[in-house]
């Protein structure tokens, strides 16, 4: 009777064992699941007031899909807003109509007056903004139009705007009736108005004369003379004198790299069917692309954020808290339009003495 017993506790001992070991084993895997799942990021939109927000999520992919399609909805509502809010329609002037086509034969019309590329085929109105991947989605219109240019034009940037825009046929936004243009798919894009400051004067201000001789002819030259002391050298423009001339300057007189966003492609005339960014271009140029029955890889967009939003902080550091008011007053209202925030920029916060 003895030796049964025994036998029992010891068959007892090892079922204990053996549940123990199998509930240790399951605990464990949750445990790895919970973990494997706070890793595992899935990028969404940006927030309005951060450049790099990601979200931790587990979502379906057509929940994610919801997710997206609410982002872009908000991007438009937004403008539409703001745009019943602010005067700014009745400052608007209906001479901008124009086009680099007439009756069929090409017209020269300035890019910064004709910013829009319409391909009535696949009912497409593109408003283009230099330094806003302009120059990948000039490229993409000349493939996807079969329209082929001079492959030596194509190593230099100048000579190969010249010729897209000639090419590819442009309008000013308002060129077309409201009957008319209701028909298009109405995309454009942009990105952190700060973020495209700094691209230009990387673009325009740092490489040395020869490669940008106008831009030192009708802007640095007479800015760093009018700056600086008698016989101080004159061979780069600083970034602060960079921000000290746009806050100087009437906004009239603008080169088109720097000019406002909504001064260009008019969003509160224009009624938008999609804004892209640029801080999520890889997914938003397909899927606008999409929408007009235009396939386009991710793999075309993936390099045209090339000012990272960290480099912009470190080039606005150099500048006086007062200039940075200043230049957000004039780029106040491409904020506000596009839900990007000026926090960041003012270390003493304050942003509504602006």
């Amino acid at each position: 009777m003895d030796v049964l017993c025994r036998k029992c506790s010891r068959h007892r001992i090892l079922l204990v064992t053996s549940l123990a070991g199998v509930l240790l084993c399951l605990a464990l895997i949750h445990s790895l699941d919970r973990w494997a799942s706070r890793n595992s990021i899935v990028k969404l939109p940006k927030q309005v007031n951060d450049p790099s927000f990601d979200l931790r999520t587990q979502d379906a992919p057509i929940d994610m899909e919801r997710r997206w399609e609410a982002e872009y909805d908000s991007r438009v509502q937004r403008i539409r807003d703001i745009c019943d809010k602010d005067e700014i329609v009745a400052m608007r002037r209906i001479w901008r109509i124009a086009t680099n086509r007439r009756f069929g034969k090409e017209t020269y019309c300035k890019t910064k007056l004709c910013p829009v590329i319409v391909d009535e085929q696949k009912v497409l109105f593109f408003c283009f903004i230099p330094k806003v991947a302009s120059t990948s989605i000039k490229k993409f219109f000349l493939n996807i139009s079969d329209i082929s240019i001079n492959d030596t034009l194509k190593n230099n940037d100048t000579a190969f705007h010249i010729s897209a825009n000639a090419a590819l046929r442009r309008i000013s936004p308002m060129y077309y009736p409201t009957t008319t243009i209701n028909r298009f798919y109405k995309i454009m894009f942009v990105r952190h108005p700060f973020d495209r400051l700094v691209s230009a004067y990387r673009s325009k201000a740092e490489p040395p004369k020869h490669e940008v001789p106008y831009f030192y002819d009708r802007f640095w030259h007479p800015i760093m003379k009018k700056l600086r002391p008698e016989g101080a050298p004159m061979d780069q423009i600083t970034f602060p004198e960079f921000v000290w001339y746009l806050t100087h300057s009437p906004e009239r007189d603008y080169d088109e790299h720097w000019a406002p966003y909504w001064s260009r492609c008019d969003p509160c005339l224009v009624d938008y069917n999609f804004i892209g960014k640029l801080e999520t271009a890889k997914h938003d140029f397909p899927y606008a692309f999409h929408k007009v029955g235009i396939e386009s890889s991710p793999a075309w967009w993936s390099e045209n954020y090339s000012t990272q939003h960290s480099l912009t902080v470190n080039y606005f550091a150099s500048v006086p808290e007062e200039e940075v008011r200043r230049l957000y007053s004039i780029y106040k209202l491409d904020f506000e339009l596009f839900g990007y925030s000026i926090d960041e920029f003012l270390p003493s916060g304050n942003i509504t003495k602006i």
